[in-house]
């Protein structure tokens, strides 16, 4: 949309034309009253204020109309001119009444005299208007172009009170809105980089590790039955994994776009951490990792989906599981909240893990990010697990404790609505 300069046809035209008959009326009536001049001067003095009347009124209607002003280059030089026009148009009225009415020459020369200095004084005191005009709509243009150079930082300082200062906070306003899109744009390009990452490591290890089984089976390189029952199974737990990953991935596609409609339930986060700790007990085993969970007894009812939110807490354990070293433990503990719960997810392990030093989870990257210089790719199913907590209006937000432990918490509200910093009580 283009938004043109406001032209009014009538309004201000006829507004100086009241103005000048105005200032007529009154110059002449000051003269007759005060004056108390002969019929033959008040003559001279009616037609002379008239007829200076009538240029200024020519002369202003057609810089309106025919948009000579808009042609200045400069609006500085605009007021300078308007300030010099009037000036010389003065000294000119004067020195024409002063020949027509005085007698003594010496007076027409005194008058003129000090109309020249007092227009010269109108001129100075124009030409510093000019140029603080000039100074502040300078300031906003050289900010306009580091604003179209990409430079979004730049703001526009002007104290004062009138329609450029308005402006300058208008434009600030303006470069505030785009330095926060062209950071959100630059955090979206990232993760569109990382999602790629992200898809290459999760979807790579399983399809290696599926080709490898099944081209040993074909090739005659396994003939015992128990290993090759055991390659079978390694190749089914991949070709599984696999599957989950394309759900994930289109599970992800649609939370971008908004596509998923939540279903959301009253639910207690007792249930949601026994599926949890149900689903994922083996693999914790397996690893020699103590899974516990505890939820708090004043923890309310919340309003979520159950089935999205399970998907969430298999995928933080589950890496939290992997993560830990053998030995350690992961604890999910839920907390009330003025108007809901607290998530808390965390790994512990009794001993140094300098490993932990060089992880990060660039996903949930934030003020209180413990692991942002770190290059360990982030898999897809945390990605996952952000959006999803996102979608139900709160954030994942990670805390280091010491060198033991990594903790992760979010919040769910009650009503769904979403969770505000109090109410998360992070």
């Amino acid at each position: 949309m283009i938004v043109y300069p406001v032209r009014r046809s009538v309004t201000p035209f006829m507004w100086f034309v009241v103005a000048l008959l105005s200032l007529y009326l009154a110059t002449v009536g000051f003269f007759w009253v005060f004056a108390a001049p002969t019929q033959t001067d008040l003559q001279i003095m009616a037609a002379v204020l008239g007829g200076a009347i009538a240029v200024v009124g020519v002369i202003g209607f057609l810089a309106y109309r025919k948009r000579w002003i808009y042609r200045v280059p400069r609006v500085g030089t605009v007021v300078l001119a308007a300030y010099l026009l009037a000036a010389g148009l003065i000294l000119v009225i004067v020195w024409i009444v002063a020949q027509l009415l005085f007698i003594n020459p010496y007076d027409v020369i005194l008058v003129a005299i000090v109309m020249l200095f007092a227009a010269g004084v109108v001129a100075s005191i124009g030409y510093m208007q000019s140029a603080a005009l000039t100074e502040k709509l300078e300031s906003l243009s050289g900010a306009a172009e580091l604003l179209a150079m990409g430079r979004y930082h730049v703001r526009v300082e002007i104290d004062d009170n009138d329609e450029l200062s308005q402006l300058a906070s208008v434009f600030n306003a303006m470069a505030s809105k785009l330095e926060a899109a062209a950071r959100k744009e630059h955090q979206l390009d990232q993760l569109r980089r990382d999602l790629m990452a992200w898809i290459g490591y999760d979807l790579r290890v399983p399809l290696m590790s599926t080709r490898t089984m099944v081209e040993s089976i074909t090739e005659g390189l396994v003939s015992d039955p128990a290993m090759l029952e055991r390659y079978l199974r390694i190749a089914k737990r991949d070709i599984n994994a696999l599957s989950d990953l394309v759900d994930d991935l289109y599970d992800m596609a649609q939370l971008d776009t908004n596509g998923i409609r939540l279903e959301r339930v009253p639910t207690h986060i007792g249930d949601l951490f026994d599926m949890t700790v149900a689903g994922l007990s083996q693999e914790a085993q397996q690893k020699k990792v103590a899974l516990t969970s505890r939820c708090a007894a004043e923890v309310p009812i919340v309003a979520i989906d159950m089935r999205q939110m399970t998907r969430v807490m298999n995928n933080l354990v589950s890496d939290a599981i992997h993560r830990v070293p053998k030995g350690g433990s992961v604890r999910m503990n839920a907390y009330p909240t003025r108007n809901g719960a607290l998530i808390e997810i965390a790994d512990f392990y009794e001993g140094a893990r300098p490993e932990d030093i060089a992880t990060t989870l660039k996903l949930f990257f934030g003020d209180e990010d413990v692991r942002s210089q770190a290059n360990e790719t982030t898999r897809l199913r945390l990605a996952l697990a952000d959006a999803v907590v996102r979608a139900h209006g709160s954030e994942i937000r990670p805390q280091r404790i010491g060198d033991q432990g990594l903790r992760l918490v979010f919040a769910l509200t009650e009503d769904g609505d979403r969770a505000t910093p109090a109410q998360r009580g992070m």
